[in-house]
């Protein structure tokens, strides 16, 4: 085991200042040195310090700890009462009664190792004077020369009122003054209330009936008096003889065609003719001799494709995300080809399709989908009309066949959700059945 010695110096400043509480602590120093007494420089260690009371082994009033780094020569110091706490308080250590001895520790990683106790030869005097017993009051020094007056200090914050005086006694009556001139008359009050009739007088005899007078002029006619009730519906006349028709009007005008719709499914084969009789063999005649080999024929004339190319999606996996408005199926298998002339191109999802050369192509699709949407053919960027196709309701394909003429070469072709729709198309995985369908696009130049 590596052993530490710490030499140790104890630094006790004491330090009197008239009308200060003294400090609670106390400076300690020690130099760390390896086994064989070389200082340890620049090192950091773990220190706890104990301060025991009466003897080395004594009762421990107060314990802490530190973390330092050693100097260049080994050195570091502590401030005793200012570390980590662990026990104790520094403030109530009896520094006045009896021995007090410091315990030093040392911890490297592996626990604290005991580096020995030393008494406290001086009780630091400022921490004695902190619970010692209060000397007598010292006699009263020469007054000092009075100082330079200080400024004058500003004006302080104006005070809070005063309570009230007492109210005083009551003065004497004064002399009564000179009588005023009598004021204007009033206005004339609010005429009072009525008051209560009185008794009627008895009632006299009657008098004697007066002469007619004369007829009063006709007065004013009467208001209108309210509607009287609705009477009995009379019985219904004779129907009239028919009015003239009229005139036709105008025909509207004719509105605008509609979109041609999908190609219906080719009509039953019809039935077979009846097999004629066969004939009757004739005699095999002689074999001639082998002819000459003939010169090589002319090229005959082009088939009615002149390429073709197959592509086409699987599900799940391909069109996983909804085909937004505007954009493109993806077909990114390719199937059955022929030549270089028709590629897809932009992959990995490949949503278009070079047309190599200038001509006229058939273009065939099918797509299954979840909603009621359309699809169009996209050529260079711009949407066909004419070659928009749609389903109104249910879970069914979208299926598509058209001519197009390209006229410029590589010319680039897609199946897109058309611009201006509102609904993004999820591409259906399994339509009608368990097993994974296909999206198809099959495009062939004709000439």
């Amino acid at each position: 085991m590596k052993k530490i010695v710490i030499t140790s110096l104890m630094i006790l400043t004491l330090t009197f200042i008239s009308f200060a509480q003294a400090p609670q602590a106390f400076k300690y120093q020690a130099v760390a040195r390896n086994a064989v007494g070389n200082e340890l420089i620049n090192t950091a260690i773990n220190v706890r310090a104990s301060i025991r009371d009466i003897s080395a082994t004594g009762t421990i009033l107060y314990q802490e700890t530190f973390s330092v780094t050693t100097n260049m020569l080994g050195l570091f110091s502590i401030n005793i009462g200012q570390g980590t706490i662990v026990t104790g308080l520094f403030t109530t250590i009896p520094w006045s009664t009896g021995s007090k001895y410091i315990q030093q520790e040392v911890d490297f990683g592996s626990g604290y190792q005991n580096m020995g106790t030393s008494e406290l030869l001086s009780v630091p005097y400022a921490l004695y004077s902190a619970n010692g017993t209060t000397g007598p009051i010292g006699l009263t020094g020469p007054a000092g020369t009075n100082g330079a007056t200080g400024a004058i200090g500003p004006i302080g914050l104006t005070g809070a009122s005063g309570t009230n005086g007492a109210t005083g006694a009551t003065g004497l009556p004064g002399t009564n003054g000179t009588n005023g001139t009598n004021g204007a008359t009033g206005a004339i009050g609010p005429i009072g209330l009525t008051g209560a009739s009185g008794t009627n007088g008895a009632t006299g005899a009657t008098g004697l009936a007066g002469t007619n007078g004369t007829n009063g002029a006709t007065g004013a006619i009467g208001p209108i008096g309210l509607t009287g009730a609705s009477g009995t519906n009379g019985a219904t006349g004779a129907t009239g003889l028919p009015g003239t028709n009229g005139t036709n009007g105008t025909n509207g005008a004719t509105g605008a065609t509609g979109p041609i719709g999908p190609i219906g499914l080719t009509g039953a084969s019809g039935t077979n003719g009846a097999t004629g009789a066969t004939g009757l063999a004739g005699t095999n005649g002689t074999n001639g001799a082998t002819g000459a080999t003939g010169p090589i024929g002319l090229t005959g004339a082009p088939g009615s494709a002149l390429a073709f190319a197959d592509f086409f999606a699987l599900m799940p996996g391909d069109n996983a995300a909804t085909i937004a408005v505007s954009a493109a199926i993806q077909f990114p298998q390719t199937g059955s080809t022929n030549g270089s002339g028709i590629t897809a191109i932009g992959g990995p999802l490949f949503t278009q399709f070079k047309l190599a050369a200038i001509g006229i192509y058939m273009v065939n699709w099918q797509v299954s989908v979840n909603e009621p949407g359309q699809l169009v053919i996209g050529l260079n960027g711009i949407e066909l009309p004419a070659t928009v196709v749609g389903r109104a309701a249910g879970t069914t394909q979208i299926v598509g066949m058209r001519l197009i003429t390209t006229t410029i070469a590589n010319s680039v072709l897609s199946i897109v959700n058309p611009t201006g729709n509102s609904t993004a198309l999820t591409i259906t995985p399994s339509a009608g059945g368990a097993n994974p369908v296909s999206a198809s696009l099959v495009i062939l130049r004709l000439q």
